[in-house]
């Protein structure tokens, strides 16, 4: 009963992380995964960033509806971080698992102590 819960918490922080601040579902997911029900860092991250893909999917064509996508400097982007995942994901087989979920919370939780002390307030006319 605890696991649903914490599932459907989970669900919630990174939906609404995604959505409002373009956070990763995986930077709020891995995390409770870890902390709550004891899931090994590896599997906790692989879930997050398959949710990770449906929720981007559904906010970029959002944005792309209202007009509010990059294209050109998107494809740049893509390309970078393609070319990083293949490197942490090489990097992170080499880590033992209980390092790997350790600084997964502890980065999450810089994460959100940055958006407390100085939260994203900008509006796309300001910028």
């Amino acid at each position: 009963m605890v696991s649903i819960i914490v599932y459907i918490i989970a669900g919630l922080g990174a939906g609404v992380g995604t959505g409002l601040a373009g956070l990763s579902a995986a930077a709020v997911i891995s995390p409770m995964l870890i902390t709550f029900c004891g899931f090994e860092a590896y599997e906790a991250v692989g879930i997050a960033l398959a949710s990770d893909v449906l929720a981007s999917a559904v906010s970029a064509y959002t944005y792309g509806k209202n007009k509010n996508l990059d294209i050109k400097n998107g494809l740049v982007m893509l390309a970078s971080v393609l070319c990083f995942t293949m490197v942490g994901s090489w990097v992170a087989s080499l880590v033992p698992n209980t390092a790997m979920g350790g600084f997964s919370v502890f980065m999450t939780l810089l994460l959100g102590i940055k958006f407390i002390v100085k939260p994203v307030m900008a509006t796309k006319e300001k910028q």
